[in-house]
């Protein structure tokens, strides 16, 4: 008995050095396998942060340049408002001189405007009730320099200040706001040059 003793113990010794050896080899192999599935989990969280960092780098640039945009246009907004209110004023001034600068003025138009030619020059009604008594002298001293001859009408132009002439078919406006109109874009690079440079 004392063999079959000694045999089963060396078995079981011999069951427990491999048991031992196959759960050390599992442990082991679990060791690895875990190793590896948190670096790879690592690896992809880094992946993903690093996607989420860009979409957020990307959203914040697009935000930034969204609001850049919007600075700008409010910016040239209120720009054009200003420059608009400028020449709101500038107008009105002209309208609002006293007679005797007010007719100065239109004398000096009148001697850019005015072509070797007779022809008829209109007044609004508030302008030829005011014009003072040497006006149809004053104008036909200015044409004649230039050439031409102008008869002042009795009939009114519907238009806010200044004069239209008129040639045959031929109609010059230079009324405050045509004149405006047409040096528009002067008048604002004149006014941006002034307040923004």
């Amino acid at each position: 008995m004392a063999g079959i003793e000694k045999l089963t113990n060396e078995i079981n010794l011999e069951a427990e050095k491999e048991a031992s050896e196959i759960i050390a080899a599992a442990e082991d192999a679990a060791n690895k396998l875990r190793s590896e599935t948190e670096k790879k989990c690592e690896a992809i969280k880094a992946e993903a942060d690093e996607k989420t960092d860009k979409k957020i780098a990307n959203e914040k640039k697009k935000t930034q340049s969204q609001c850049e945009q919007v600075e700008k246009l409010i910016t040239l907004e209120a720009k054009q408002g200003i420059i608009d209110s400028i020449l709101q004023k500038a107008k009105a001034k002209l309208l609002l001189q006293d007679s005797k600068d007010y007719f100065d003025t239109i004398y000096k138009l009148l001697g850019k405007q005015a072509l070797a030619d007779k022809g008829i020059l209109f007044l609004n009604e508030k302008d030829l009730k005011r014009a003072p008594s040497d006006f149809a002298q004053q104008v036909n001293s200015v044409a004649t320099k230039n050439g031409g001859m102008l008869t002042i009408s009795e009939k009114t132009a519907d238009i806010d200040g200044g004069f239209i002439l008129r040639y045959g078919n031929i109609e010059i406006n230079s009324s405050f706001d045509a004149l405006f109109e047409e040096n528009q874009d002067n008048l604002i690079d004149t006014i941006n040059g002034m307040l923004w440079t």
